[in-house]
């Protein structure tokens, strides 16, 4: 259908959305067209239904709740992550809800984040969200190196867009690692992650993106691209509500490696309650969680 300029057309187009018929499964704000899914996603009914029968849980089963009840509390992040893997193009063990946006950050680049001999360089852009850029340069103090030398962002020519050319370009033999957003906040700018996982690859460099701005609104295809690595909030199009959980991929290939940084709960379920001093990692990307499961 050709567009049309006004308000026939967009009625015309209301009436055949296929998606119009989720309108009804979330809470709207009387009088007013929410544009705000990018920062805060409205409550849907489920989620509201399923909030209040954990509390009945909880009201019910106390401590039971984590093995018991409809759903044992204790498999949420396994089995959140393997619902959300069909939105990312990723199998099912290689996604596991966990964690804050910023810490998962974290737990990866201290993975995944080797500096050797020139190889010692982050390459992430001046326009990714401050947060990202914070926990980088916090990475590279602990290993050691200065962020002013080590931390390289690429520049916009802009001040709105990030040229993939120029992303490429800055793919030199001293970096050791690529975080990029998947999406710019600033402009909606969509990067071509397909184009640059390949990019860096070849060039023997691992490559992880935040896709806080894309998760639930565009299609992933993280396996068939062969991205190492990448982390999401789920409080803007996955709907999840103030303080939700974030998720994390780490692509089959990695599993085995020793998470940079290690908890209780990325242990093995078999060996978890063993409650031996020495840590045994899942054998899938539930060993990046750290902390009980929130």
């Amino acid at each position: 259908m050709e567009f049309e300029l006004g308000e026939e057309y967009a009625l015309r187009m209301d009436a055949v959305d296929p998606l119009a018929r989720y309108r009804d499964r979330f809470h709207q704000l009387p009088g007013k067209i929410y544009m705000d899914g990018n920062s805060l996603g409205l409550l849907s009914v489920d989620a509201e239904a399923s909030l209040r029968r954990v509390f009945e849980e909880w009201k019910g089963l106390g401590i039971g709740g984590w093995t018991g009840g409809g759903i044992p509390w204790i498999t949420y992040a396994e089995r959140l992550g393997a619902m959300e893997a069909g939105l990312v193009g990723a199998t099912p063990d290689e996604v596991v809800v966990c964690g804050g946006t910023t810490v998962n950050l974290h737990a990866l680049v201290a993975t995944f984040y080797r500096p050797e001999g020139e190889r010692r360089k982050i390459l992430a852009d001046e326009l990714n969200f401050p947060s990202d850029l914070y926990a980088l340069a916090a990475q590279i103090r602990l290993r050691g190196g200065d962020p002013d030398e080590d931390l390289v962002l690429v520049k916009s020519r802009d001040g709105l867009v990030i040229e993939e050319d120029d992303v490429v370009d800055a793919m030199t033999e001293e970096v050791a690692l690529v975080l990029l957003p998947s999406v710019y906040y600033r402009s909606g700018q969509l990067l071509d992650m397909g184009r640059l996982t390949k990019e860096a690859r070849e060039r023997g460099i691992t490559i992880g993106f935040d896709c806080s701005h894309s998760v639930g609104v565009v299609p992933h295809s993280f396996d068939e691209w062969g991205v190492d690595w990448a982390f999401w909030c789920n409080y803007k199009y996955m709907n999840g509500g103030p303080g939700a959980t974030g998720s994390i991929y780490v692509n089959r290939s990695h599993f085995g490696t020793a998470p940079g940084l290690a908890g209780w709960f990325g242990n093995d379920r078999a060996t978890m309650f063993d409650m031996d001093v020495r840590f045994d990692p899942a054998k899938d990307a539930s060993a990046w969680q750290i902390g009980t499961t929130t």
